[in-house]
Parts: structure tokens; C-alpha cells; sequence
């Protein structure tokens, strides 16, 4: 890791929008202890949330919220994990390469024969964000000021930042409430330039019926699988583009719902005139836990069937010290 500063830090822009540095500051304010390191949102998952969760679980079936991590060589387009088409779109943009390992999944598999027994054993290396693979973002994902949130210094990445290992410990487990924003709007998918707003995630929670309250999951349904089923490629997060997903004032009213984690398909819209991911930066502002590209059309639809829009949501980390983030499958029980 090599850090760099061009100019002192009073000379520089703030990265946080004004919007964004009061919804910072507010937290700091609140939930900030001298000398204790703030774990972020998975600190609102208390005993009381997990019961939430539990009592919301009615017929004891379960759906797994992951898109499979493809591996397969003859599905991988040039031995990555990565849709040709995106890489396409990528070098469109004027980029030559896609980033180093951006989304991509390297699986390698030995077999053995021995007389009549046979054993198998792999390694695998991914990289843990992108906007392909299912995965939990942890709190050295984005950062400001020289600091990831809590505060802990980005030097810490390189010798003991430790956030995956506390939430994995701490369990992340608490009631879902599932917002259908798709069909809130009466569309199939939620299109790019026209950013989910505030009040489209209020009028879809109020659909449910539920008090949402702090500690429980929001999972947020954009319509990604049908706009991927139809042939369009999702743009990556490394380009400044606008794309479908949530805007800023969207991004203002989840900080508001102090929500355990975010669970969602399609991303930030980058609907902004900094091009700037509106609530991805809640990570660094208020230590949002966020689960992206989740698989949300089926679990949707079963819910519906079911008659319910809560159950309780799993997502258990793998405690890796020093992560940025993880593959996960996030279950649903309802």
C-alpha cells in the first residue's frame, strides 16, 4: 500500500458532500465514544433485533439471496470471471484494461486417483467487490480523512485492521424488512437517471406494513435481474457513470433508518455532479455494513406468494483479518 499527499489535508476538497458531512458528523456525535473504536451499523443488531428477526420466521423455509460465483472455464470470458460484455463496455469508456482483478474469481482444482479412492482439493483468490459477485462490504472498503470509520487509520489494512473478524464474531443476524421499489414504481427495473429517492424507499416501506427499526436489514429490491435478463449490462463501480440505484437523498434516508446492514441489488447512481457513490460512502460516514448484487427477484416473489415482506437475514461473514471484504450467501428465513 503506498499512501500519498499532494497537499495538505486543509487545502484539499472535502470528500464528503455537505449533505454527506452532516449525516457524518451526526453519527460521530451520537454513537462515538472516546477511545472506543465504533463498529458501525452491525453494532444496532442487538438481542431484540435477532428476536425481531426470529418472530417474523413463519414457515421455517429459507432462500439464499447470492448469485452464483461462476467458475466454470468454459462460461468465463478470457479465464476471468467476468462478463465479456462489461469488459467490452469498460474499454469503451476509453479505459485499456478493466481493474486488477476487478470481480474476478480464480479457482484452481486438483484431483487425485489413488487405486480406487479419489480426493479433490482447490485454493481460490477473488476479488471481494466489483458489481458481479454477492459480497459484504467491509469497513476498509471506503474510507476519508486518512481513516476508515471508526476511526481506525488506513495504515491498519497493512498489519491489524481487524472489522471482519469482529462482525463475523459479533453475528450478523436480524429482521429483514424488504422494500420492492420495482414494483412501487410499477416497472420492471429502476432505470439509470432516474435515482430511487427518499420518498420512493418511505412510500415502499410503507407498503409493508412494518416499523422498521434500527438494527433491522433493509433489503432493497431494484428489478437487476430483470434489466439483466433483458440483455443490459450493469456498469462497473470503477467507472463514474450514472446507472441505476439509489441517489442521494435515497442514500439520506437510509443513514435516517440507522438500518444493521443493507442488502441490495443494484448499487449507487452516481446521479451526481461529483459522479460520487452516494451510499457506499456511508461506509466511511456512519460504518454502513452493505451486502452487494444480491440475487433479490426470486426471494421477492416467494415472499409475496407467502404473504409476508420480513423474515430473518444471515450473513456471516468469514473472520479474515485485514479484509476489505467477503464473498457471502445471505439467507433468508421467513
Amino acid at each position: 500500500m503506498t499512501l500519498e499527499q499532494t497537499a495538505a489535508p486543509e487545502a484539499l476538497p472535502d470528500p464528503y458532500e455537505p449533505w454527506l458531512r452532516r449525516i457524518a458528523d451526526d453519527h460521530e456525535a451520537a454513537r462515538h465514544e472516546d477511545g472506543v473504536q465504533c463498529r458501525g451499523s452491525v453494532a444496532l443488531i442487538d438481542e431484540a433485533a435477532r428476536l425481531r428477526g426470529i418472530a417474523s420466521v413463519r414457515l421455517g423455509r429459507a432462500i439464499s439471496l447470492e448469485k452464483e460465483v461462476e467458475t466454470r472455464p468454459d462460461r468465463l470470458a478470457d479465464g476471468r470471471s467476468i462478463a465479456e460484455a462489461e469488459a467490452a463496455q469498460w474499454r469503451a469508456l476509453g479505459n485499456a484494461e478493466l481493474p486488477n482483478g476487478h470481480g474476478s474469481v480464480d479457482l484452481q482444482v486438483a484431483i487425485g486417483a489413488h487405486g480406487r479412492h479419489a480426493h479433490g482439493g482447490d485454493t481460490i483468490s477473488y476479488d471481494a467487490h466489483g458489481v458481479h459477485n454477492t459480497h459484504l462490504d467491509g469497513l476498509a472498503h471506503i474510507g476519508a480523512d486518512g481513516t476508515w470509520h471508526g476511526p481506525i487509520p488506513i495504515e491498519a489494512s497493512q498489519t491489524d485492521e481487524d472489522t471482519m473478524v469482529h462482525w463475523a464474531q459479533h453475528g450478523i443476524a436480524t429482521r429483514a424488512v424488504v422494500l420492492d421499489i420495482a414494483a412501487a414504481r410499477g416497472v420492471e427495473w429502476v432505470a439509470a437517471g432516474e435515482a430511487v429517492t427518499a420518498d420512493e424507499l418511505e412510500r415502499a416501506l410503507a407498503a409493508t406494513g412494518v416499523d422498521f427499526q434500527p438494527g433491522d436489514a433493509l433489503v432493497v429490491y431494484q428489478g437487476r435481474d430483470r434489466y439483466e435478463a433483458a440483455g443490459n449490462v450493469y456498469p462497473s463501480g470503477a467507472a463514474a457513470v450514472t446507472r441505476p440505484g439509489i441517489g442521494a437523498d435515497g442514500a439520506a434516508w437510509i443513514a435516517s433508518k440507522e438500518p444493521g446492514l443493507l442488502l441490495w441489488d443494484f448499487h449507487d447512481a452516481r446521479d451526481n455532479a461529483r459522479g460520487s457513490l452516494e451510499v457506499h460512502n456511508l461506509i466511511s460516514a456512519i460504518g454502513l455494513c452493505i451486502v452487494d448484487n444480491c440475487l433479490l427477484g426470486p426471494a421477492v416473489a416467494t415472499l409475496r406468494e407467502a404473504g409476508a415482506s420480513t423474515g430473518l437475514v444471515v450473513a456471516a461473514p468469514t473472520a479474515i483479518h485485514r479484509s476489505t471484504g467477503v464473498l457471502i450467501n445471505p439467507l433468508l428465513l421467513y
